[in-house]
Parts: C-alpha cells; sequence; structure tokens
C-alpha cells in the first residue's frame, strides 16, 4: 500500500506540476491530502524538504487558493478539495485566458507573410485545422482520411452551419452536417497502401494545411502550414479538381465501354505519372510494401485508378 501511495502521489505531482505549481508546492499540497491539519514543520519534515522553503512554498500554494492555514498561532495547514481546487483553477484560468485575448488582440500583426512553416506535433496539427475550420468564410477543400475527419467533425459542421460551403474528398462514407462529400472509388485501396493518415485542407483559398499524422493521430509524419495566397490558391485549384475527378472515376467504372472516358482516363493515368521518381520515394518513405493480389493483377490497362494516391 505503502507504494502504491507514493507511485500515486508521483502522478499527481507530475499532474499539478502541469497546472502551474513547482515541484515542491505540488508535493506539499499532496501530502497535505493525506495529512490534514499540520505545521508548515511537520509537513517539512514528511515530504523531507527545507523548513525554509517548504514555508515559502505553503504561502504560494495560499496565495493560489490551494490549501487552509488556521489563524492562530499554530497555523495549521489543511488542503483544498482537489474538486474544489480544480473548479477554482478553472475559473482563474478562463479569466486569465479572456483578459489574455483581450491583450493579444491589440496587437497588430504584419501582413503579407508568404512563409511555409513545419508542425511538429500532431496536437497542433489538429488544432490549426480546427482554427483554420472556425475561421473560414467561404469556403473549404478537404482530402482527409477517416481518423482526421472524425477528429474534426465539429468543426467541420459548425462551419455547414455558418454557411460556408465545405467540399471533401473521403475514404469512407461520412455525414458532416451536409458538407459535399466526394468518396474515393479506390479508398480502400488507398486506406491499405498508406502506413498513416493524411489530413489536407485549404481554407477560402488563402491558408492551406498539409500533414500526414500516424494512424493513431498520435505523431507527426510530416506537416506544413502557410498563409502564401499563391501557394493555397495554387492548391486550391488542384484539390477542387482531385474532388471532381472522383466523381468521375465513379462514372468512369461504372461505364467502361465508354471510349471517351476511357481516353480520358488514360490521359489522366499518365499525368499522374504512378512511376515517377516522387511519387516512388514518398510512397518507400510512408507507403505500405505491396502485396501480389489477384485485383491488382487483373486491372485492365486502361482502367482507372488512383496509383498516384
Amino acid at each position: 500500500m505503502a507504494h502504491e501511495n507514493t507511485e500515486n502521489a508521483e502522478d499527481a505531482i507530475e499532474a499539478l506540476g502541469k497546472l502551474g505549481f513547482t515541484a515542491l508546492e505540488a508535493e506539499a499540497y499532496a501530502w497535505l491530502l493525506g495529512e490534514p491539519g499540520a505545521t508548515g514543520y511537520r509537513i517539512a519534515k514528511g515530504i523531507g524538504k527545507p523548513v525554509a522553503n517548504t514555508y515559502k512554498a505553503l504561502e504560494s500554494l495560499q496565495h493560489k487558493g490551494a490549501i487552509l492555514v488556521e489563524e492562530d498561532e499554530n497555523r495549521l495547514c489543511r488542503a483544498v478539495p482537489v474538486e474544489e481546487l480544480l473548479h477554482q483553477l478553472e475559473r482563474s484560468f478562463a479569466s486569465d485566458r479572456a483578459d489574455a485575448a483581450r491583450a493579444l488582440a491589440r496587437i497588430k500583426g504584419s501582413e503579407g507573410d508568404d512563409r511555409v512553416y513545419a508542425l511538429r506535433t500532431a496536437a497542433q496539427v489538429l488544432e490549426r485545422a480546427r482554427t483554420m475550420l472556425r475561421t473560414a468564410r467561404q469556403i473549404v477543400l478537404i482530402d482527409g482520411f477517416p481518423g482526421p475527419l472524425a477528429a474534426l467533425a465539429p468543426e467541420i459542421t459548425g462551419a455547414v452551419a455558418r454557411g460556408v460551403h465545405v467540399a471533401i474528398k473521403a475514404y469512407r462514407p461520412i455525414e458532416l452536417g451536409g458538407a459535399e462529400t466526394f468518396v474515393s472509388p479506390d479508398a480502400e485501396r488507398v486506406l491499405a497502401r498508406w502506413s498513416g493518415e493524411w489530413l489536407n485542407l485549404v481554407v477560402d483559398g488563402t491558408e492551406h494545411l498539409l500533414s500526414l499524422l500516424d494512424r493513431d493521430l498520435s505523431e507527426v509524419r510530416q506537416a506544413v502550414w502557410s498563409g502564401s495566397p499563391y501557394l493555397s490558391w495554387i492548391y486550391h485549384s488542384a484539390l477542387a479538381a482531385e474532388l471532381v475527378m472522383a466523381s468521375v472515376m465513379a462514372v468512369a467504372q461504372e461505364a467502361p465501354r465508354n471510349d471517351r472516358l476511357r481516353k480520358l482516363m488514360k490521359r489522366f493515368n499518365a499525368l499522374a505519372a504512378a512511376d515517377a521518381p516522387g511519387y516512388v520515394a514518398l510512397a518507400k518513405r510512408f507507403g505500405v510494401p505491396d502485396k501480389p493480389s489477384r485485383t491488382s493483377k487483373s486491372r485492365k490497362p486502361n482502367e482507372p485508378n488512383e496509383e498516384s494516391r
């Protein structure tokens, strides 16, 4: 039991550190949860820390509202109940956040930043995508795997509700509050082809995000964002064509004897260039090794496919 309590205390100290407590403050508060009504001297001895440093930590904890101190000569300390402390911290954070928002809003940023920035964490990628969707004014184009689309569902439906035209190339049937969806006709093969989940979107032709995350959306394989209007509009145009092409491919598969469609698909496959050095390098780095299958062996030369994906 003592070992379990030690582990629990260590977890609690780490958690409090994430909430802005110093290590000593967190240790004193955690100790007091199990030993209410203790003097500063007893607390210092209990956690094995210098008395002077412990008294300073207790003063700080009292200022934060984390402990109660008896108003007599003994000055016994008692930890505020956990739920009460967390609610207090939550309200304090909300107030501080509002103050920060007002102060930061008064700082005017310069316009015309055409740089491309790397995003290093999955949380950063998803939060940037959410911000983009929340601030979209007219049109959003998305090419996304199931995991990222599910993570962004509230923001996507919220954008649609505001009257933003949202069009999505998806890889499984999905309903997102009336967003226009184009399901890739070769979706299952595409999903099996890649070892991660991609999320690519462009908002209003003014900013875009390109990202490849791992399967559980916890790590970034590669991700970039840019507010360059030129780069964003180029990608908007490319993604618009990609979305419509998903529907064209579906029609071509339904009408394989249409000579005109077959010729167009042959031209598309040639331009998609699945054997181009860049795609080959990309597939080698992030793809799943191909396995021989009856489907791949039986595919007709002019049958539409998405080998570029």
